[in-house]
C-alpha cells in the first residue's frame, strides 16, 4: 500500500529530509524534477508531441518546472520545441527555485515572464502546444487563485494539448480536493514523494487525471515513521495479502452463514443482490430475513438462498431466533423506513454479536433515531455522502468538502468501521486508520451496486477483521467492475448483477 500525506505532513517530510537526513532542498527539487521529466518524456513519445510548454510559478513548484525544462535538453536537441513561461516577475523567485532558474538559464533556456498586459503571448504559445506542464502551485496553496495566475490557468485549461500537473493541479487543495477559485484540469498528475489526500477525492481525481508518483531519493520509511500518514492507498495487492487460499477441508458452515436482513414487497431485488453477493464472495450459506409480503416473490426465485419470515408483532423474538449461529449480518437494503423497520433495525443492532454491515435504509433509520443502539457486534457502516450527512447531522456538500475529515469523525463518533462510498472510497477505523481505494470507476454508478458491496463485506467479515473485511470488500467490488470493463470496453451500462457474476473471477485476479 502507498502512504498518503497531508499538506502539513509533506512539509515535515521535506524538513526531515533536509535538516535531519542532510539532503539539500535543491537536491530534493532536482530529484523531483528529473523523475517528472522521465515520465513526461514517455508521454511525449506516446503522444508524438512536437511542442511542449511549461508554465512556472514563483515557489518550489516553479522550481520543479525549471528542472523539468532543463532535463528536456536531449529532446530539444532532437527537435522538440520547448516554451517556458513565468507566471510572475523573475525577481520574486527565491531560494532553491531561484537556484534552479539560474541553472536553467546557464543551460541556454530563458523563460518568458508573463505580465498581465501580455498574457496573449502565453495564449498564442498554448495554441501550438501538444503538451502543457503546470508548475504554478503545489501543496502549499491555501488561498483562492486570483489575478495573473488565475488567467494563466484559464488559458491552460482552454488549450487542446495534453495537460500534465506537477505534484498537484494548480488550484487544487492538497488536503480536501476542493478547487481554490480555479484549478488546472490535468490529464496526468505527477505527485512527489507521496500522493496527497486531495488527489483521492471525486473532485480531485476529476482534475488530476492519471496519477504518477516520483520518489525523492531519500529514506522514506525512516521519514514516514516521524511524519505519520493520513491514509494508505490500496489496490488488488491488498486483497491478495488478506484473502488466503481456502483449505480443501472447508465446509459450508466454516465458510460462513450470512444473515441478510433486507428487502420489502417492492424492493426484493435489494435482498437478492446482497445474498447472492455474499455467496459469490465466499459465504457458505446465505439466509434472507424479510417481511411477509416480500416472501412469495423471493420464494419463486430462491434456489441457493434460504428465507425467513419476520413474525408480525414479535420482531424481537424473530430476530433472536434468526441470529442464532450466524457468522455475519448485512442489514438495510430495501428494508423500508416505517415503524416496524425501525424496530427491526434496533433489535438486530442490539442483539447481534457477530460482524454487522449496516447499509441503506438501516443507516437512514439510525440517523432518524439519533444514535446507534448499544450492542456487542462490531459494526461496519457503509454510507454514501448523503447518508453520512444524515448520520452526522450536516449536508452532503459538507461531507464532500472534506471527505477524509468526515469519515474519520464518523468512525470515531459511532465507534464503527465506516466505508464512505464514492470515487476512491474511504474506509476508516475508530482508531484513526484510513485506507483509500485505488479504484474510481464510473460503471459502479448503478442501482444496487451498494447492496452488492454490503453482501461482499459481510461474507469477508466471516474470516477477516471488520476493518480488513471492509477494505477487501471495497477492492473486490471494484475489481469485479474492472473485469466487466475489460470484457466490454464500456464505461457505463453495467448492472449490479454483473458485479455479482464476476466476483469469483475478481477473486481469481487478486490471487494471481
Amino acid at each position: 500500500m502507498q502512504p498518503v500525506l497531508s499538506r502539513q505532513q509533506i512539509r515535515e517530510y521535506d524538513r526531515i529530509g533536509i535538516e535531519e537526513l542532510g539532503v539539500p532542498g535543491a537536491a530534493l527539487m532536482e530529484n523531483a524534477g528529473r523523475g517528472a521529466a522521465d515520465i513526461i518524456r514517455d508521454l511525449i513519445a506516446k503522444s508524438k508531441a512536437k511542442t511542449i510548454t511549461i508554465v512556472c510559478g514563483t515557489g518550489n513548484n516553479g522550481g520543479d518546472g525549471f528542472v523539468v525544462a532543463r532535463h528536456m535538453a536531449p529532446e530539444i536537441s532532437a527537435g522538440l520545441r520547448l516554451q517556458i513561461f513565468l507566471a510572475a516577475a523573475a525577481q520574486r523567485i527565491k531560494g532553491d527555485a531561484a537556484l534552479k532558474l539560474a541553472e536553467l538559464r546557464s543551460a541556454g533556456i530563458n523563460p518568458t515572464c508573463i505580465e498581465e498586459n501580455n498574457l496573449a503571448v502565453l495564449t498564442q504559445a498554448l495554441e501550438t502546444s501538444d503538451i502543457v506542464v503546470d508548475a504554478i502551485f503545489g501543496t502549499g496553496l491555501t488561498r483562492p487563485v486570483a489575478g495573473l495566475e488565475a488567467e494563466a490557468i484559464k488559458a491552460m485549461n482552454a488549450c487542446k494539448g495534453l495537460r500534465i500537473a506537477l505534484d498537484l493541479p494548480s488550484g487544487l487543495d492538497a488536503d480536501t480536493g476542493q478547487t481554490l477559485g480555479i484549478a488546472i484540469k490535468a490529464s496526468h498528475t505527477i505527485s512527489f514523494a507521496c500522493l496527497k489526500p486531495g488527489l483521492l477525492t471525486p473532485q480531485g481525481r476529476e482534475l488530476a487525471g492519471e496519477l504518477h508518483t516520483v520518489h525523492l531519493g531519500v529514506d522514506s520509511e525512516q521519514i514516514l515513521r516521524k511524519t505519520g500518514i493520513t491514509a494508505e492507498l490500496m489496490g488488488a495487492d491488498f486483497l491478495r495479502s488478506v484473502v488466503a487460499p481456502r483449505s480443501t477441508t472447508t465446509y459450508k458452515h466454516r465458510a460462513g452463514d450470512v444473515l441478510v436482513v433486507a428487502g420489502s414487497r417492492t424492493k426484493i431485488g435489494a435482498a437478492k443482490l446482497v445474498a447472492e453477493a455474499a455467496l459469490r464472495a465466499g459465504a457458505g450459506l446465505a439466509t434472507i430475513l424479510t417481511w411477509s409480503d416480500a416472501l412469495p416473490a423471493l420464494a419463486s426465485w430462491a434456489r441457493e438462498v434460504m428465507l425467513l419470515e419476520i413474525a408480525a408483532g414479535d420482531i424481537a423474538q424473530t430476530v433472536s431466533q434468526a441470529l442464532a449461529k450466524r457468522s455475519a449480518i448485512a442489514i438495510g437494503p430495501g428494508l423500508g423506513l416505517d415503524h416496524d423497520a425501525a424496530e427491526l433495525v434496533k433489535a438486530v443492532l442490539s442483539l447481534a454479536t457477530v460482524p454487522l454491515v449496516v447499509d441503506a435504509d438501516a443507516l437512514t433509520l439510525v440517523a432518524e433515531a439519533g444514535s446507534l443502539p448499544q450492542g456487542d457486534a462490531k459494526r461496519i457502516l457503509t454510507p454514501h455522502a448523503g447518508e453520512l450527512a444524515r448520520l452526522l447531522k450536516t449536508e452532503a456538500a459538507s461531507i464532500e468538502a472534506d471527505r477524509f475529515a468526515a469519515v474519520a469523525r464518523a468512525a470515531r463518533d459511532f465507534d464503527s468501521i465506516v466505508v464512505l462510498k464514492g470515487a476512491h472510497t474511504l474506509i476508516a477505523s475508530p482508531a484513526g486508520e484510513i485506507r483509500v481505494a485505488r479504484f474510481a470507476n464510473p460503471v459502479l454508478a448503478t442501482a444496487g451496486s451498494g447492496d452488492v458491496l454490503a453482501g461482499i463485506i459481510a461474507a469477508l467479515a466471516v474470516s477477516l477483521s471488520p476493518f480488513d473485511a471492509a477494505c477487501a470488500g471495497v477492492c473486490l467490488h471494484a475489481l469485479a467492475a474492472e473485469k466487466w470493463c475489460s470484457e466490454t470496453g464500456a464505461d457505463r451500462g453495467m448492472l449490479a448483477g454483473d458485479i455479482v457474476d464476476r466476483l469469483p473471477a475478481a477473486l481469481g485476479m487478486a490471487a494471481n
